[in-house]
């Protein structure tokens, strides 16, 4: 069910199309259709599932919506070396906040539907997961470590050009050093998914209720409960890597990669805007520490 947030993030970010509003726009219908792909909810409990849905996404457009706008301004002013009391921290930062906080919403929208599962639907979540999780370890735990190197580093490349456009040699460079320093969290990752999704399959199975089912979801998306002391040291790692690269490639942007990263942002904030409540809506990016520089 690690996915559920995925998706909601997906749709409530707006990165599930071409166009973010088109998405934003059907939130509703894309997450009904997800939580019968993935538990084949029946029209009986979608029906009961939607107050809860449309008042979740009320909230975001009125509390979530804001933040993401300020955060997509922020990397302009960034990107546009605009804002120097701001850096690659507060941005990969503020994307773990805004993630988080999605995760939590996700949590909230899934437990109703999880409490609700019989029998059938248990079995066909499980199968779901089990080929998502086959899936997942044949596309990033290739046993061949140069092959499995190589295919981490097309991953992120392909990664940041989709926002900046091709990446020169030097930039290149740049992820290629920075990978050998960022630990490869893969294979911790899928133990970990593994091990929190059978726990709920057996929590579903057993038939706890919708509160447990909240705090349990809460605990393995947002708080990441359970991750060993090795993880979460290598995480630490892997997080202050992360934003020295982040830091090199802003630095070293061509005009016309800054350009292009510029109008997608742009884009996206775009499709968004909208969609606010109201347009002065006061937004809050101080939650993130190293954001604490950064004007509202």
């Amino acid at each position: 069910m690690m996915r559920f947030v995925v998706i909601t993030v997906v749709v409530l970010l707006g990165s599930a199309c071409s166009r973010t509003d088109l998405a934003y726009r059907n939130s509703d219908w894309l997450l009904a259709y997800y939580s019968w792909k993935t538990v084949r909810t029946s029209d009986a409990q979608r029906e009961h599932w939607q107050p809860l849905l449309q008042a979740t996404l009320r909230y975001h457009r009125e509390s979530e919506l804001p933040l993401l706008i300020a955060y997509l301004d922020l990397a302009g002013r960034v990107v546009e070396q605009r804002d120097d009391s701001v850096g690659a921290a507060c941005l990969v930062d503020g994307a773990l906040l805004i993630y988080q906080r999605h995760a939590r919403l996700a949590a909230e929208l899934a437990a109703p539907l999880l409490a609700e599962l019989g029998t059938d639907q248990l079995r066909h979540l499980a199968k779901y997961t089990t080929q998502r999780q086959q899936d997942a370890v044949k596309h990033y735990l290739d046993p061949d470590p140069q092959r499995r190197n190589a295919a981490r580093q097309k991953r992120i490349t392909e990664r940041i050009e989709k926002w900046v456009g091709k990446l020169n040699d030097s930039q290149r460079q740049q992820v290629k050093d920075a990978l050998e320093k960022i630990p490869d969290l893969s294979a911790a990752w899928l133990a970990y998914r593994a091990e929190h999704t059978d726990t709920l399959l057996a929590m579903i199975a057993n038939g706890v209720d919708t509160e447990a089912l909240r705090e349990y979801l809460d605990g393995w998306w947002v708080r990441r409960d359970g991750t060993s002391a090795e993880t979460s040291q290598s995480w630490d790692v892997a997080r202050s890597e992360f934003i020295q690269l982040m830091d090199n490639i802003t630095t070293s942007l061509t005009d016309t990669q800054r350009a292009r990263f510029e109008k997608r942002l742009g884009e996206l904030r775009d499709d968004l805007a909208p969609f606010l409540s109201s347009p002065q809506q006061p937004v809050d990016l101080q939650l993130v520490p190293a954001c604490a520089s950064a004007p509202v």
